[in-house]
């Protein structure tokens, strides 16, 4: 017997098509921007299948999230870092 739900994946990618009108009238450096979230949503696409979310925009929207707080933790490493060299100097 098939699937009932498709995979997260292909929801994923619909959901992110579903979104094309807003990235059609967005500037082409926002596009990109757009692009990139989506890309990050992607990256983190097996753990948001994971979750298994009934609203596929939730799993994509957390990967996002999650995505951004990593990249900020590392930002704020790396601030710190500079501080201490700063203060030794």
């Amino acid at each position: 017997m098939g699937r009932a739900v498709p995979s997260f994946r292909i929801a994923l990618e619909r959901e992110i098509y579903s979104w094309k009108d807003l990235r059609r009238a967005l500037g082409k450096g926002n596009r990109k921007r757009l692009d990139d979230l989506f890309n990050q949503a992607r990256s983190n696409c097996m753990a948001a299948g994971n979750a298994v979310r009934p609203v596929v925009f939730e799993g994509m929207f957390m990967a996002i999230v999650f995505s951004h707080e990593k990249r900020l933790e590392d930002l704020t490493k790396a601030i710190e870092e500079v501080r201490l060299q700063i203060k030794s100097v």
